[in-house]
């Protein structure tokens, strides 16, 4: 494909984020900086759990997006669960590779180490799931949560029959830039060794042309003895936990809660 306007994409989808009403949240939203990186955290005005907080890694093909991108989500993961959570402004590609990014991830996870946090979860959006999944070994991740996840970058379980994925050409240009690869197929299946993963929660919908990707992803941990539940959502498609479905939203963010952060409590 032609070389994407990276510049405008990015523009339009802050545009849009912006247009958007804001989630009504119970607590305090702050943009902080976290070393270099710029995060944005939800402190909710009742802490369920104060010991535990989530890092949120925002979708985007791993080429846009911030901390606007997917503010109402965040809204929610820290309204529903009553749990801080840490929203980083990841660095993205061309200008960055998938290993700076969750390089930023391990940072903002080892700065609520730091603050005193004993239990993190990784939780990301479509190529914020790479990004967790690239980062959780790192980071000593607790659980990991992956909504609408990208898994195999070489789009080789890509499903072009699937009627509610991302733009395949787009994603293609996209990760071979932030992995760095000559060619799609070198980029890596990052479920290839789930191996030493922490406990996977994920959420797909059901007309997904990513759906393959998180049943490989569930596969791959059964067989590397990582508790995974994979739950498909009928008739969503990808993006769906920033739609206007919110009874269906709340309840996979109240469902990964139990299974990721209050597990252990």
């Amino acid at each position: 494909m032609v070389d994407p306007d990276i510049a405008r994409l990015r523009a339009e989808a802050r545009a849009r984020a912006l247009a958007r009403p804001r989630v009504p949240f119970d607590g305090v939203v702050a943009d902080e900086r976290v070393g270099d990186l710029t995060a944005r955290r939800y402190t909710p005005a009742t802490a369920r759990r104060p010991d535990a907080a989530v890092v949120f890694l925002h979708g985007g093909y791993g080429i846009l997006g911030d901390l606007e991108l997917q503010d109402g989500y965040c809204r929610r993961i820290a309204g529903i669960l009553g749990v801080s959570v840490l929203s980083v402004d990841y660095r993205l590609a061309p200008e960055a590779r998938l290993a700076d990014s969750a390089a930023d991830a391990v940072a903002a996870a080892d700065a609520l180490r730091r603050e005193g946090k004993g239990h993190v979860v990784l939780w990301g959006d479509s190529a914020g799931s790479a990004v967790a999944l690239a980062a959780a070994r790192s980071t000593d991740a607790d659980g990991l949560v992956l909504t609408n996840p990208n898994v195999d970058l070489s789009l080789a379980r890509y499903d072009d029959a699937a009627p509610g994925g991302p733009g395949r050409e787009l994603s293609e240009w996209a990760f071979v830039h932030w992995t760095g690869v000559d060619r799609i197929e070198g980029a890596p299946d990052l479920a290839a060794d789930a191996a030493g993963l922490p406990p996977v929660f994920v959420a797909v919908g059901s007309e997904d042309s990513l759906l393959p990707d998180a049943q490989h992803l569930e596969a791959r941990c059964e067989a590397a003895g990582v508790p995974a539940l994979l739950r498909v959502v009928p008739g969503a498609s990808h993006g769906f936990m920033g739609g206007p479905d919110t009874e269906t939203i709340d309840a996979v963010i109240r469902e990964a809660g139990q299974r990721m952060v209050y597990a252990d409590a």
